[in-house]
Formats: C-alpha cells, structure tokens, sequence
C-alpha cells in the first residue's frame, strides 16, 4: 500500500509518494514548479496534482504515473485550480478553478484532458468537490454549506450555511453494505 504526499523538501513542493509506514520514499516529480494537492487514482494508476509554474499566477491541473513516468498536463486554462477530485471509474476529474472570473466554480474534466465542464454558476465559491459512489453526484462546499449537484445541473443545498461546513466526503459503503 502506497501513498502520496507533497514535501518542501529541497523547495518549492515536490510530490513523494511511500509505502503506508513511511518507509520506501521516493520523490516522483523534479521540477521547479510548485507541486500539491495530490490525488490518487481509482485504481492507483495515476496521481492527479496542482501545478504552479514559477512566475506565473495559474495552477493548472496535471497527472503523473506513481513511478514518476508519464507527466503530463491535463489543463490550461490560466486560472487557479485546485483540488482534484477522481470519478469512482477513473474517467474524469472533478476540481475547482477560478477560470473565467474571480470566484471558485467546480468543473470536470476527463482525464485526456478534454471535455472540460463548468458544473457550478454561483455568486460564492465553490470548492473541495467529492465524487458520491456511484458518480452520478459531487458534493461540494459553498458558503459555508454542503451542496450537491447531479448529472443534470440540479443542486441541493445539504447543511445550513450558519454552520460553515467544509470538506465532504462520501461513504464507499451503502448503509447496509458495511463489512
């Protein structure tokens, strides 16, 4: 079992990845650019990252295999990105971008780097996107609540913004199906 983490290191950020007691790191990229937020594959074939070329403002959205090999860029939309999010059946991405504007929305992307979506219209931001299970759903934080939003555009407002919730997280398991 391997995870991946980003390390200051030897500055900017680099991404390692490990063996689950800590032992076996191995930096996987080498580079100038800022490197964070990395995001496994379904299958663990792939790390989904945020990348931050020097001198620029934009943190564009790339994937690398766990060896290292395979780099490349998955977008290019000179806005901020942040927070990859895979799809149960590793065909996409979800993530949220400032592209086009000031404000956080979440869009999709599959993972040849086409088929970039805007999934979210609103005046605040949106961010930390959460693929439910099935993926037919992503959850999502906004102004202080947790929302969703279905295939079809359809949103629903989940916790009470007075709350100022965060970070969701969907549960593998049904109810039920737990063992």
């Amino acid at each position: 079992m391997e995870g991946a983490s980003r390390s200051t290191r030897g500055s900017p950020g680099r991404l390692y990845v490990m063996k689950a007691d800590g032992t076996g790191v191995r930096r996987i990229t080498d580079d100038i650019a800022d490197e964070t937020d990395p995001a496994w594959s379904p299958r663990g074939d792939w790390i989904a990252y945020v990348r931050k070329t020097p001198g620029t403002d934009a943190r564009e959205l790339w994937l690398v295999r766990p060896d290292g090999s395979g780099r490349r860029q998955l977008t290019s939309l000179s806005a901020t990105s942040e927070s990859p999010a895979w799809s149960p059946d590793g065909r996409r991405l979800a993530f949220s971008s400032t592209r086009g504007g000031l404000r956080y929305q979440i869009y999709r992307v599959d993972i040849d780097g086409k088929g970039i979506r805007r999934l979210t219209r609103s005046p605040a931001d949106a961010f930390e996107p959460a693929w439910s299970p099935d993926g037919k759903t992503i959850a999502f934080a906004r102004a202080g609540s947790i929302v969703t939003i279905d295939s079809h555009g359809n949103e629903k407002e989940l916790t009470d913004p007075a709350n100022n919730d965060s970070s969701p997280a969907w549960n593998p398991k049904p109810p039920g199906k737990q063992g």
